[in-house]
C-alpha cells in the first residue's frame, strides 16, 4: 500500500507521479495482480476516494487532507459537512446537492 496524498504533501511525489501511481494500482486491481480496495492500496479514505470518482484533481485533495476540507458551498454559500455526503464536485471546488 502507499499514500499518494502524503507522498504528494510530504513532496516524496510529483502530481504526475502520483496519477502514474494511481493509474498502475487500478489497473493491476482491474487485472488481478492485486487484491483489495483500490481506495485502501492507495491511502484513501472514503470521503477522499468519493472525490477523486467526482473528478477532484490530486493536488486540490492534497490540499484538502492538509489544511482541511472546505465548509461551504462554492457556488450558494450553504454549509456542508463532508462527513455527510452532502456534497459534489464541481471544477475542482466543492458544492451542495442543491447547486
Amino acid at each position: 500500500m502507499t499514500n499518494i496524498l502524503s507522498g504528494l504533501i510530504d513532496g516524496t511525489l510529483t502530481e504526475d507521479e502520483a496519477y502514474d501511481l494511481m493509474e498502475d494500482i487500478i489497473d493491476k486491481f482491474h487485472s488481478g495482480e492485486i487484491e483489495g480496495e483500490v481506495k485502501d492500496l492507495l491511502g484513501l479514505n472514503n470521503f477522499e476516494w468519493t472525490a477523486i470518482c467526482h473528478a477532484l484533481d490530486l493536488k486540490t485533495l492534497a490540499g484538502w487532507r492538509r489544511q482541511g476540507w472546505p465548509n461551504k458551498c462554492n457556488i450558494c454559500g450553504s454549509k456542508i459537512e463532508y462527513k455527510e455526503y452532502n456534497w459534489t464536485i464541481k471544477e475542482n471546488k466543492s458544492k451542495c446537492l442543491k447547486c
